[in-house]
């Protein structure tokens, strides 16, 4: 609690989440002295009786209780967070809430080792994999680790345009000894960087190639101890068996009513076959489930496929 002082009111006392609307200059202090005497008077929490007394709005308090416990703001070091990232704009919706889940299971499914190093696969496009990619590495730097996300899809990858970054230098360049990584490097928040897929290569498999892609890791190490990298469609090039290969463990992204059962399948032996640990599955339902449940019945009963969480929402 704090104590600010004016002509009008000797002292009135604050609280932190009080303290966080005035410094944004959302709230007079006369106004939280008013929404203070509601909360007594009504015996509301300090939102409610913002929000009954038509002082702030509901996406203005989600943002200050965001802030207040931990979560990162939207706003970036560099570029501007799609609205669609809901990991950021709605810090408490389902989704959000889904993803710190996921986050949890990994840190403990890593927790006797020091660096976490995770591909993001699925069998084709539009199946929720590269905004999967972005929320967690976000989600990751929230709990203080210091991450790198890499956008290894140098066919189509977009990661850029979900931050408004522009194209510019990134993986493709370091990968073929144009730039040293750190040129190529943005900082997106304190503990999060992005390397960005770069110009388009005509040869995306040679740049790609073993042990390239581990050898920037190693390169890496000393400056970040997670790493989540999007890979392009497994089912339509090599790509993401190249690169989940030099990292050891991958999560598998499929999307109810668009990834088929076959494809599932076949990513699966591919990635076994090159020695990849398929740690977890996530089912991303999309909006119009007109048969979801047997659909994921389907997917949940192939053997060894674990499924790590259900992510519902976005695509």
């Amino acid at each position: 609690m704090s104590e600010w002082k004016n002509p009008e009111h000797a002292s009135v006392r604050v609280g932190r989440l009080g303290e966080l609307f005035l410094q944004k200059g959302l709230l007079t202090v006369q106004q939280i002295e008013q929404i203070a005497q509601e909360q007594k008077l009504k015996k509301l929490r300090f939102g409610d009786a913002a929000l009954s007394l038509g002082l702030l709005s509901q996406a203005e308090i989600d943002s200050a209780l965001g802030e207040q416990f931990g979560y990162s703001s939207k706003e970036l070091l560099n570029g501007v967070a799609d609205p669609g990232l809901r990991f950021l704009h709605a810090p408490f919706s389902k989704e959000a809430e889904e993803i710190r889940r996921l986050r949890s299971e990994l840190l403990l499914r890593f927790s006797t080792q020091d660096k976490i190093s995770i591909a993001l696969i699925s069998p084709g496009s539009d199946e929720g994999k590269s905004y999967m990619a972005i929320s967690l590495a976000i989600a990751l730097s929230q709990v203080g680790r210091k991450t790198l996300l890499i956008d290894a899809d140098l066919r189509t990858g977009n990661l850029h345009d979900y931050l408004a970054l522009g194209t510019q230098d990134g993986l493709s360049s370091v990968l073929a000894g144009r730039i040293p990584y750190q040129q190529a490097l943005i900082p997106l928040m304190p503990d999060l960087h992005i390397l960005p897929s770069g110009p388009r290569p005509p040869n995306p498999l040679e740049i790609l190639r073993v042990p390239r892609m581990s050898q920037l890791l190693e390169s890496c190490a000393g400056q970040f101890d997670t790493f989540v990298v999007d890979t392009y469609a497994a089912t339509r090039a090599s790509d993401a068996q190249l690169v989940a290969h030099q990292l050891g463990y991958a999560l598998l992204v499929a999307k109810q009513d668009v990834t088929l059962i076959n494809d599932i399948r076949h990513t699966q032996n591919t990635m076994q076959a090159a020695g990849v640990e398929i740690i977890g599955t996530i089912f991303n339902e999309s909006s119009a489930a007109s048969h979801s449940k047997g659909w994921r019945n389907r997917l949940t009963s192939l053997p060894g496929l674990s499924f790590l969480k259900t992510y519902l929402g976005q695509n």
